[in-house]
């Protein structure tokens, strides 16, 4: 009986002359099957053989039970520690509950620092948030103000606190949040011509990134995760990716030890905070003053207020003795370093700066002829309410230039300094021509200051008209000049004349002749 020839991986054993007597020996003894078995034994546990190790590998790469499975990197995702600690709650005083709602603006920002500077120690203050941001710059005053306090300060994100609301969450010693709230999104953008969102300079970035952090570390909170909300680059393992900006909801803030407590309502917060219900709670609200600050604070009325003042003001100077359009220019002024005296923009030196441009321009118009002071009180009527409209205390020069703040303020000045100068030169060539320019301008000019005057009937004025004379003094427009060797007052019929200027006379008016300047021989021998 033939028996097939075995073979193994391929590999004949009859052909292998040092493998030929272990067969025959066993087929000798009669072992041929078992020889047969163990050969296909072989050959299959070979076969076999990296599966096994497959399997053997797997087993020693699978965690245990109950230990979680590292991510694909190797590096394991840090756990959320959870809630932070409550800080001791004072569970007498006084409770101040403000409710913060809206646009933060610079109106916002005096009340609360008023609010904050009449607590005491003990005294327990809430702020009842919910905006989606506003000015950087009236934050970062709200931001101090909540630093330097000595009153115990929680905010309830109820239920949101955007942008600069997130910065003003993080100033606080305990954060609340209410079911659905959302804490976050605080990187600074600038608004378009259009509306429209703009991205801001790495440098703007990067300041308010830095403002954020320092207020989460003051308050014992993490200063990536602030960081986070306001530049997308900064990464949370476990948070937040690189290249996405953090915004919280309720559970993450609580889960990450951004806030504390989560309240439903005014009740559950008290509760949260492990104080009874106090029997009464203080609701500030904002002065008269503080309003009035907010409303004229407005850009768009500072631009109104400054034009209107400073067209008052030259009026005034072309044309004195009426005093009205002196006392519209005051007014408008006033209420412009007023609004912005109040919401910490326009200071003291503001105004003493203002004044003294203002002083250099009046010398500049009533003696003509140097150019330095006039020059120089521009300048210094233009650095006073550029200073009035930006917060250089807190926010630096560039970081203002950077983020467009600067840039807008130039704008607003300048275009009031051109609409001034444009009015007031329309309102000196077009006014005296128009019957309305004449009786509200000219004839007001002359009974403002013809008390006083030389003496002298009607008929003997009216007998000067069409003489020649001397300009005495400058004409601005009243003043003296010298006719047939007599100084009388007279009246600039348009404009300025100089001391010294040949003047004819036009007519008499109100005890006093109107002039006009001449010039050339021609009209000269037509007077002689």
């Amino acid at each position: 009986m033939r028996y097939p020839r075995p073979a193994f991986f391929g590999v004949n054993l009859r052909e292998q002359g040092a493998r030929r007597e272990p067969r025959r020996h066993c087929r000798e003894r009669g072992l041929t099957g078992l020889w047969r078995l163990l050969a296909q034994g072989a050959r299959w546990a070979r076969l076999a053989t990296p599966l096994l190790a497959l399997l053997a590998t797997m087993a020693l790469c699978r965690p245990a039970r109950g230990e979680a499975a590292a991510p694909a990197t190797g590096a394991a995702t840090p756990a959320p520690p959870g809630p932070r600690p409550l800080p001791t709650i004072p569970v007498a005083g006084k409770v101040t509950v403000v409710a913060i709602s809206g646009t933060i603006d610079l109106g916002l920002s005096p009340f609360l620092e008023r609010v904050v500077a009449a607590q005491g120690e003990g005294d327990l203050l809430v702020l009842d948030i919910s905006t989606l941001g506003g000015r950087i710059d009236a934050a970062l005053a709200i931001r101090d103000a909540l630093l330097r306090a000595r009153v115990r300060t929680v905010c309830w994100v109820n239920p949101r606190a955007i942008s600069a609301g997130a910065l003003i969450s993080l100033a606080c010693d305990v954060i609340a949040v209410a079911p659905g709230a959302t804490l976050g999104a605080a990187t600074p953008v600038q608004i378009g011509e259009g509306g429209e969102m703009k991205p801001v300079a790495e440098k703007v970035v990067s300041y308010m990134r830095k403002e954020m952090r320092a207020t989460a570390e003051a308050k014992g909170r993490r200063g990536d995760i602030a960081e986070a909300m306001v530049d997308a680059d900064v990464e949370v393992p476990g948070l937040d990716e690189k290249g996405k900006l953090l915004t919280l909801d309720g559970a993450q803030a609580l889960a990450w030890g951004v806030a504390e407590v989560q309240a439903g309502s005014e009740a559950d917060l008290f509760g949260a905070l492990g104080r009874p219900p106090p029997a009464e709670i203080v609701r500030p609200r904002p002065s008269f003053a503080e309003e009035l600050a907010r409303f004229l604070s407005d850009p768009t009325l500072s631009g109104i207020l400054m034009t209107l003042g400073m067209l008052g003001i030259l009026l005034e100077l072309y044309a004195p003795g009426h005093g009205v359009s002196l006392a519209v220019g005051l007014s408008c002024l006033a209420l412009f370093f007023f609004g912005h005296h109040v919401v910490k923009l326009a200071g003291w030196e503001e105004l003493a700066l203002f004044a003294v441009g203002a002083l250099l321009i009046a010398v500049e118009l009533l003696v003509p002829g140097h150019i330095v002071p006039g020059v120089a009180g521009a300048a210094c009527v233009a650095s006073a309410l550029l200073l009035s409209l930006l917060d250089l205390e807190r926010v630096p020069v560039d970081v203002a230039w950077h983020a467009g703040w600067l840039p807008r303020a130039l704008a607003s000045v300048c275009g009031s300094l051109a609409a001034t100068a444009a009015l007031a030169v329309g309102a000196a060539r077009v006014a005296p021509r128009t019957r309305l320019g004449r009786r509200f301008v000219l004839d007001t000019a002359i009974r403002g200051v013809a008390v006083g005057g030389p003496p002298g009937s009607s008929a003997a004025l009216a007998s000067l008209v069409d003489q020649l004379g001397t300009a005495a003094t400058d004409l601005r427009p009243s003043g003296k000049v010298a006719l047939d060797g007599r100084r009388m007052e007279a009246l600039s019929e348009l404009g300025y004349i100089e001391a010294g200027a040949r003047v004819r006379v036009i007519r008499a008016e109100g005890g006093r002749v109107v002039v006009r300047a001449i010039s050339g021989s021609a009209d000269e021998e037509r007077g002689a």
